[in-house]
């Protein structure tokens, strides 16, 4: 009985997350906004609440009286916290370094990428080139600043209440812990499709494009979904998932800086690149075999 009952609000957040996110993006066919425009940051910005505002509206029709991971556990489960805090960080300097070494005459010292973005907003300014010493030091900064710029994760909670609050553990219930958890990210890479058509994560020129970016974005939410349902099952509280989810986004285009124009985004450097991810996937690798071991809860 319980298990139908989660079928049937499981549909209805499902209906209702991509009937909200579809009307929200559906304008942007018509705008046809250039990719990082204000259009676009307004446009992603806003898609992040209507995972919270369906699961909110769902469990009140529904009368769902089920709890949605909101406890902390802070003292419990801190090393996790900072597994959440510092990992992702981590990861997408692994990945870039990856993709540098694999891409040798991608890596631009001279900070190109950052001084046609100030071109590009009318300014003059006189870029230094770095040393490999000094990118890397700019590379650790990044990494224990990413978990300080706060409204990220406040950000992030309007994804992770919906998606892992939610979602997961009725998931959970029906197919077990790592099919859910796979599924879990599926769906959540999917619903990123309009905005990956104007250059949400993959940008520039690429083959297959936009079809090829959709596919990655399915593969790049599914592997960080991973990482981030890893963290709320075993803490059982979302808020380790938001601080992932925030740091990721804080510098996920920090690679950029260090790249020439013309690159693949699908291969990287950021770790929505098949590349750029390949810590990631390592660590779930590990992450998956840890979850088998769950029961359902």
């Amino acid at each position: 009985m319980k298990r139908d009952v989660d079928s049937r609000r499981i549909g209805w957040y499902l209906g209702l997350v991509f009937a909200l996110s579809n009307l929200w993006t559906f304008p942007l066919f018509f705008l046809q906004p250039e990719e990082n425009s204000p259009i676009m940051m307004v446009a992603g910005t806003g898609f992040m609440v209507f995972p919270t505002v369906s699961a909110v509206l769902v469990k009140h029709w529904t009368k769902d009286d089920s709890g949605m991971f909101l406890g902390l556990s802070l003292k419990k489960h801190w090393p996790l916290y900072a597994m959440a805090a510092f990992a992702p960080g981590l990861f997408i300097v692994f990945g870039a370094t990856l993709y540098f070494l694999l891409f040798p005459k991608q890596l631009d010292l001279s900070l190109g990428y950052v001084r046609s973005l100030m071109e590009a907003s009318g300014q003059t300014v006189v870029v230094p080139t770095l040393t490999l010493s000094m990118a890397a030091g700019f590379a650790a900064v990044a990494v224990i600043a990413a978990p300080l710029v706060i409204v990220n994760h406040v950000l992030a909670f309007g994804e992770e209440l919906g998606w892992r609050g939610y979602l997961l553990p009725k998931l959970c219930r029906k197919l077990g812990i790592p099919r859910a958890v796979i599924l879990d990210g599926v769906l959540w890479g999917l619903i990123h499709a309009p905005l990956v058509c104007f250059g949400l994560n993959y940008t520039g020129s690429y083959p297959g494009r936009p079809w090829a970016g959709i596919l990655m974005m399915v593969v790049f939410a599914t592997v960080l979904g991973i990482f981030c349902s890893f963290l709320t099952l075993k803490t059982k509280s979302i808020y380790p998932a938001c601080i992932a989810h925030g740091a990721l986004n804080a510098i996920r285009e920090f690679p950029l800086f260090l790249c020439q124009p013309g690159y693949n985004a699908l291969l990287g450097p950021k770790p929505s690149g098949i590349v750029g991810m390949a810590g990631f996937l390592l660590l779930d690798i590990v992450l998956m075999r840890m979850l088998r071991k769950q029961g359902v809860q």
